[in-house]
């Protein structure tokens, strides 16, 4: 009788032991899986190019709108104030 508890004892083990080792794998299959639904239905229908005007060169297409894009707000660092600091 005590020969069968350590034999059962050690299949738990093992049983445990594997799905210990098989857990991380199945979650990154499932992250993955996740992570191509996302990039799938996040898409645009057209990808952007820049086009050459006669006033400049225009950014067509795309996701992104003329109001999306922000040139005037300057960089970064002119409204950190821990960079004003030194």
């Amino acid at each position: 009788m005590v020969v069968d508890e350590v034999v059962g004892g050690a299949g738990a083990e093992a049983r445990a032991s594997r799905l210990a080792h098989a857990l991380p794998l199945l979650l990154a299959a499932l992250l993955a899986v996740a992570a191509l639904g996302t990039v799938g239905s996040a898409g645009c229908d057209e990808p952007a190019r820049y086009v050459s005007t006669a006033s400049g060169v225009e950014l067509v297409g795309g996701c992104l709108g003329p109001a999306d894009v922000h040139p005037d707000r300057g960089h970064p660092e002119a409204h950190d104030e821990a960079a004003e600091r030194g």
